[in-house]
């Protein structure tokens, strides 16, 4: 016994000390966990991975060797789904691609859909008619979609911020959403001034911003392609220079009344520059101008607004529309004087 209480007040020391130290490092990490950002309101689930064959109701055309993963995005306090995307993985070294976002919900649509059937049209068209050592430039999203499908060369490959449509509920909540959407997209803060200036182009009176994108291409042959969500993005990144707004309407009755009480809303507002685009059965969206100004912009005048008219572009040769997207090939000089 008295060895035994011997050796127990050897190590009573080491014992204590050891429940010391565990103390602290409880404190420490509760302390710390105070300091984490609260979980967003919403995650992403891997569903599945494989290849295109392993996704029939992907309705693009994506090579076999290019690997693919589906997500959900789920609700954090029950898992319910409200979106569903299917991400490009070119390996570690690239940041995701998103290829495909589609809403499961009507009351929470966090991000523009994917006009699948549109993007697949041009994909198909790029591989067929854009010469291999030509540069494909356009809003970061849509460049990096046709680099993973058709290959191309591009200028933008990280992922930058993409507007997010936050529901009021989730506004006290932003931080936290930012912090997924950085880790899980591997937002870069790399390459926003390469990005800046193809913006800068978008974003100024058409002459100069040809002028722009000159300089962007260099001696390269260029094509361009722009979409409508462009210009209301386009808004949101330069928004002393381009007011863009937009509304959406029900889908799914009468044609002629849903065209009724579209024209009905432009007139009160005495809107006269707006472009409809479609999202299924469900949604129109009315993209619409807020000055006189951003009419005048190089983005606006690429896309279908009022008096929409390519052949005054000059410089700029209208060469394909799939939909809402438009591809131009840019002219290294004039046609003519506007």
């Amino acid at each position: 016994m008295t060895k035994r209480r011997s050796w127990l007040n050897r190590r009573l020391p080491y014992i204590y000390g050891a429940f010391i130290v565990i103390g602290f490092l409880l404190i420490d990490w509760a302390g710390y966990d105070l300091l984490l950002p609260d979980p967003a309101p919403y995650r992403y689930e891997l569903v599945a991975e494989g290849n295109i064959t392993s996704f029939p109701d992907l309705a693009l055309s994506a090579p076999l060797d290019l690997g693919l993963r589906k997500f959900e995005a789920r609700l954090d306090a029950d898992g319910t789904p409200f979106a569903e995307l299917y991400v490009a993985d070119l390996g570690p070294e690239v940041p995701p691609i998103l290829l495909d976002w589609q809403n499961r919900s009507s009351e929470l649509a966090l991000v523009i859909p994917t006009r699948t059937k549109d993007l697949d049209e041009l994909v198909n068209a790029v591989r067929a008619h854009v010469p291999e050592d030509a540069l494909m430039l356009g809003w970061w999203e849509t460049t990096r979609q046709l680099r993973a499908l058709a290959g191309v060369n591009i200028l933008f490959d990280e992922n930058f911020p993409r507007p997010l449509f936050i529901p009021p509920a989730w506004e006290s909540e932003l931080s936290a959403i930012e912090s997924l959407e950085r880790i899980f997209w591997r937002i870069s803060k790399k390459n926003t001034a390469n990005f800046g200036k193809f913006i800068d182009a978008l974003s100024s009176e058409a002459e100069l911003g040809w002028e722009i994108l000159k300089e962007i291409a260099g001696s390269r042959r260029c094509f361009i392609v722009v979409q409508l969500s462009d210009a209301y993005k386009l808004s949101l990144t330069r928004p002393n220079l381009v007011g863009v707004g937009f509304r959406d309407f029900p889908s799914g009755g009468d044609i002629h009344d849903e065209i009724i009480q579209v024209k009905n809303w432009l007139d009160e507002r005495d809107i006269r520059d707006y472009a409809v685009e479609t999202f299924g059965l469900a949604k129109k969206r009315v993209y619409y101008l807020e000055d006189i100004e951003t009419a005048k912009t190089l983005l606006v005048r690429m896309l279908p607004f009022g008096n929409f008219d390519p052949l005054t572009l000059n410089g700029l040769k209208l060469v394909a529309n799939y939909g809402s997207y438009w591809v131009y090939e840019l002219e290294k000089v004039k046609t003519s004087s506007e």
